[in-house]
């Protein structure tokens, strides 16, 4: 019996010991910028933080923006960079222009990492140029370069003008049949580019829709990009231990997604192969990028190595609607926006539309689109105002001293934040920031000074491998829809966010308006 309570008594002295360990660790986390003395954010308090966990209640992308732009505002001008925590994790908020500039492009090398989970073996959807870091980002970005080189965008144009074309004859059918309408802008938007991706990625022309209808596509996309396999508690555990959790064998997307579009794309690649005929979209340049991987590597079992390269092409194809769906489709609703908001910067457009068509012989061709200038400003103003993510994330490979500031050091694995939103919206880079003008990008710009400044599309060598492709689609369904439709606002309430649904009205040019009712439709 006396040995019994010894036994028990160690125990308990164990776990006493524990739990002291632990607070002194949160403690320690909860005053880890202070020690360091690095202007910063006090935490929460316990108790709040405790509840967010219990409840899992999660931060919006607007919430976020909001508080990121707070520390910006409160810190900016007292060093490199400020801290801040989210729950008890220290975190470190960029400040300095020149500082963001090392991060993205000169010593990108030790910023590369998204801080994002990916499981090549057990997801091979989540092993995408998106997630990937370190040297397997590196090889596959070399991979991918030069299949979305400038050059290459010309063989993709009729692929996406046809979807374009569609479009059109989505919105002029609606109108047929709701003459007065006001039209929801970005469902249409949102289909407008879901379409072109299944088409121009995925091989899915009308013969494949058969098979693999679109309504379907549209169903495993969003399980694959909105449903969370795991709770929050395990959501975050694969964000701060993800190693521990590749041990485990964890995965992000739904099975049910991956199945879908492994099986689509095999089957589509096969036929292809199988028929040898050569398709302009970029499905086939992903494809031949599999057979030069297939040449170099087949040393290695076939079977095996057919699996991984089908596996990394369905990961590449995938990365497009996670990177590039919503994002393009808001882009074009805010574009939309804005030139309704202002009649006199949509006249503008049009007329250099119209110019440009004049000046290729009546036609909209690649090189037609890509002459638009002032459309460019407008779509560069535009993300300047709604940018597409209100802040980006890194994490750091290694420990780095900020040059001429030695008190500061972002130690390894720290998670670091650029908060686009706030610097989009500065007055001291961008004079008048909450006012639409694309003629701010009508001048020489100073390269330097924008990359730390603008994040349209990323910056460095981890900026948007599809920027060409996004500019295409955007460019093409403007210029198509501004040269037949006047687009303009029922109200002037200033748009607050996209949940709140933009509602235009559409008038064909050269119409007259009745002055009938508006419906929604």
């Amino acid at each position: 019996m006396q040995n019994m309570w010894i036994i028990f008594l160690i125990i308990g002295l164990l776990v006493l010991g524990l739990l002291v360990l632990l607070i002194i660790a949160a403690r320690y986390q909860r005053d880890y910028w202070r020690y360091l003395d690095i202007p910063h954010e006090r935490p929460k308090k316990l108790w709040p933080i405790i509840r967010q966990i219990m409840t899992q209640t999660l931060s919006t992308e607007a919430m976020k923006a909001e508080h990121y732009s707070a520390i910006y505002k409160k810190f900016k001008g007292s060093g490199p960079f400020c801290g801040f925590y989210a729950l008890l994790q220290p975190r470190a908020l960029i400040l300095d222009r020149e500082l963001i500039r090392q991060i993205m492009i000169k010593d990108f090398w030790n910023f590369n990492d998204r801080g994002l989970y990916c499981n090549q073996k057990s997801d091979p959807l989540s092993g995408d140029l998106y997630a990937l870091r370190g040297e397997s980002w590196k090889e596959m970005r070399q991979k991918l370069d030069p299949s979305l080189e400038g050059d290459r965008m010309s063989l993709l144009y009729d692929c996406l003008y046809e979807e374009a074309e569609q479009l059109l004859l989505t919105v002029s059918s609606t109108l047929i049949s709701q003459p007065h309408a006001t039209v929801h802008i970005q469902k249409i938007m949102r289909r407008y580019v879901l379409s072109s991706l299944a088409k121009c990625v995925f091989g899915l022309n009308a013969e494949q829709r058969i098979t693999y209808p679109l309504e379907d596509f549209e169903q495993m996309t969003e399980l694959a990009l909105n449903s969370h396999k795991h709770g929050y508690l395990m959501n975050l555990m694969m964000i701060r231990f993800p190693n521990f959790c590749r041990m485990l064998r964890m995965r992000r997307t739904p099975k049910q997604a991956e199945e879908y579009f492994i099986k689509l794309l095999t089957s589509i690649v096969e036929q292809r192969e199988a028929s040898g005929k050569r398709h302009k979209d970029y499905l086939q340049l992903l494809i031949d990028v599999k057979a030069l991987e297939f040449i170099t590597h087949q040393y290695e079992s076939d079977k095996e190595l057919a699996a991984h390269l089908q596996n990394e092409l369905a990961a590449h194809s995938v990365v497009f609607l996670k990177a590039g769906y919503e994002q393009t489709a808001n882009t074009l609703s805010y574009v939309l926006y804005e030139l309704a908001m202002h009649p006199e910067l949509q006249v503008r457009v049009r007329e250099e539309v119209k110019r440009a068509i004049e000046r290729h012989g009546g036609h909209i061709t690649h090189e037609c689109i890509m002459s638009l200038a002032f459309m460019g400003q407008v779509i560069n103003e535009t993300l300047r105002m709604h940018p597409i993510t209100p802040y980006i994330l890194r994490r750091t490979l290694n420990d780095y001293a900020v040059p001429d500031h030695p008190k500061y050091i972002l130690v390894k694995e720290l998670f670091l934040i650029i908060p686009t939103h706030a610097i989009h919206h500065d007055p001291d880079i961008y004079p008048d920031p909450e006012e639409f003008k694309p003629d701010r990008w009508s001048g020489p710009r100073d390269s330097l000074q924008q990359q730390g400044t603008w994040f349209g599309f990323g910056v460095g060598a981890r900026s948007c491998i599809g920027v060409q492709f996004a500019q295409l689609q955007l460019r093409l369904a403007l210029a198509l829809l501004l040269s037949e439709y006047e687009f303009s606002l029922n109200t002037r309430k200033p748009l607050i966010n996209l949940e709140d649904g933009i509602a235009l009205a559409l008038m064909p040019l050269g119409v007259i308006e009745p002055g009938n009712e508006e419906r929604a439709v």
